[in-house]
Formats: structure tokens, sequence, C-alpha cells
């Protein structure tokens, strides 16, 4: 079975035992839960539980956080409530990241040393990038970067706590196909590209967002697969 089907299921069968959670608390017996309390939990627990599943370590801690917030009363951990807790989980999934960063099926090419392909901001920055496979990150700064060249096949794209701006218009790919890894934490993330490609999203999202302005062409001879997931972040595709 698919594993998105697997989630339908395992989702279904949660909001079947709220229901008859709110039903049981309705007849008196879980003194102290009210309905709200209740529907949060249960929302909050799937998340976390999906979160187990996909190795998201933002949406674990961050649905964890919450859940103890809301229950803080039952659970006698008002003391850490509400800020204590959501920093640790803020903390916790950035030390996460950094010692388990995330792998996709392709392997991630090393960082190159020549600064034009480099790729890399912790200031304001505009450049140029070329390669077979580009790598584009910005951390705690604004960078905006113009992928261009022949032959490009795979592109890798980080923002932690930055902004991040990539401009496809001179990008050439190999047999008109290409691959886009997207890993954007805390940060924001805009993608341009011509808007007679072909662009196929499989973004993840755990605590962000994804929206797309204009319209692709899905016939067209370019094709871009995006694919990778947004925390607590922001993903922004225009097709100009």
């Amino acid at each position: 079975m698919h594993k998105r089907q697997h989630k339908k299921i395992f989702w279904g069968i949660l909001f079947l035992l709220g229901a008859a959670a709110l039903l049981i608390g309705g007849l008196g017996h879980l003194e102290g839960f009210s309905f709200w309390t209740i529907l949060f939990s249960i929302a909050l627990l799937g998340c976390l539980v999906d979160g187990i599943l996909d190795r998201s370590f933002g949406q674990i801690l961050f649905s964890l956080a919450i859940l103890i917030i809301i229950n803080d009363d039952f659970l006698h951990l008002e003391a850490i409530t509400p800020w204590p807790v959501l920093g640790a989980a803020l903390l916790g999934t950035l030390g996460l990241n950094i010692i388990f960063p995330k792998r996709s099926g392709c392997k991630t090419p090393p960082l190159p040393h020549h600064p034009k392909n480099a790729g890399f901001s912790g200031k304001n920055t505009q450049e140029f990038v070329s390669g077979e496979e580009i790598r584009c990150e910005s951390a705690f700064g604004y960078a905006v970067k113009y992928i261009v060249g022949r032959d490009i096949s795979r592109i890798f794209l980080e923002s932690s706590f930055g902004n991040l701006e990539v401009y496809f218009n001179d990008a050439v790919f190999k047999d008109n196909r290409a691959n886009a890894l997207i890993e954007c934490s805390f940060g924001n993330m805009e993608l341009f590209v011509p808007a007679d490609w072909n662009v196929i999203t499989n973004i993840k999202r755990s605590f962000g967002s994804m929206e797309e302005s204009g319209y692709g062409n899905p016939n067209g001879a370019v094709t871009l697969f995006l694919e990778g997931s947004v925390s607590f972040g922001h993903v922004e595709i225009h097709h100009i």
C-alpha cells in the first residue's frame, strides 16, 4: 500500500478515536478536558506521528511542545510553558538538523571550492552560478542566484533563517529535464521559472507554506521537478 494511503488511514482512525473521545467527554468521563483541548490534542498527535514517519525534527518537536502547552495543567508542567518549551523546541530542531542533515534519494555533491559555484551566503550576495550540479544556499542573509549554463541536471537549494531568490531564465537542462531539491527551514525562498516550463512539485510542508503565482505549461518541452521540504518557512514559485 502506498505511503500516502497509509497516512490517510492513520488520520481517519485518529479522527474516529477523537470522535469517541468527544462523546466520552460529553458524558463526563474526561473531566478537565474541554472540547477544544481534545480536538487540538488529536490534531497535534497526528502531526507528531506524521513528523516521526517523515523524520521531520521541527514537526516532531513543535508538535510535542504545543501539545505540552495546551495540556500543561494536566501534566503539571506550567513552569516550562509556553516560552521555555517553545525555545527548547526551536533549539532542538536546529541542533538535530545540524547533527542529522536530511538526505535525499540522490547524493548531494560537496560544496565546490570555486566561489562562482559555492553559492553560500551569510550576507547580501548576488551572483551567477553554473555547472552540471549546482548548489545555492542562504543562511542568515539575503542571496540572489542566477542559474546559467548548459547540461544542468541537479540543483540543490537551501535557505535557513535567510532569503534566497533563484532565477532560471537562462538555464538549459540536460535532456530538457532537471531535479531541484529544496530545503527551506525558518526562511524564505522564491523561484522564478519561465512560464512555458512544466514544473512538477512534490514538496512536504511542516508548519510551512508553498504557493505559486502565474501558470506553467503542463505540456512544456522543459520539465523541472521540485522536491524537498519546507519547515516554518515559505516557498513561492513565480511563473514568468
